[in-house]
């Protein structure tokens, strides 16, 4: 494959990840671009809202509506949302990665 193949289509920086946009289309986007890439940040979001949710109430719902708010326990809520978001996202950039000719990568 040429180098002309694996540029991001935003900024023209080495592309690392690959979308698939419509049959034969592909957008690409170095490791930047693809962590703001619109579908792979919508379903983060909405993996985060759902994920961190269901934690929140298994893990510090009763904290919060008991009234015993305290600034780390509003630091583990904000990281209840915070880690579905990083898991959801590293793993759409980690399916859509560019692989090297060999698989090798």
């Amino acid at each position: 494959m040429s180098a002309e193949k694996h540029l991001c289509d935003v900024c023209a920086r080495i592309a690392r990840y690959h979308f698939a946009v419509a049959a034969p289309v592909e957008a690409k986007r170095c490791k930047r671009h693809a962590i703001f890439y619109p579908p792979v940040r919508r379903r983060a979001l909405q993996v985060a809202a759902v994920v961190g949710t269901i934690l929140f109430g298994i893990n510090q719902a009763d904290v919060v509506l008991t009234g015993h708010l305290t600034a780390l326990v509003a630091f583990k809520c904000a990281l209840t949302y915070v880690v579905p978001f990083s898991v959801s996202t590293y793993s759409a950039l980690q399916i859509n990665r560019l692989r090297d000719d060999d698989n090798s990568g």
